[in-house]
């Protein structure tokens, strides 16, 4: 089984860093918002190659783990 994992940093600044790893494609994106929701601030994205990359559907990684 794949493993997920989300990192987050905060400065002495209140500063928060997030980074996945793991994760492809926009699926990173949803589990980030879903996790910081509700802070206020300025927000930026830097997209990693992974985003890129296309994500094998549940369907798929189901079955080949079957």
């Amino acid at each position: 089984m794949q493993e997920f994992n989300i990192e987050i940093e905060i400065d002495e600044d209140g500063n928060i860093k997030a980074e996945s790893k793991g994760i492809k494609g926009e699926l990173c994106v949803t589990e980030l918002n879903d996790i910081l929701k509700g802070l206020e601030g300025d927000e930026s994205f830097k997209n990693k190659p992974e985003y890129y990359q296309k994500i094998k559907s549940i369907k798929q990684t189901v079955r080949n783990n079957s």
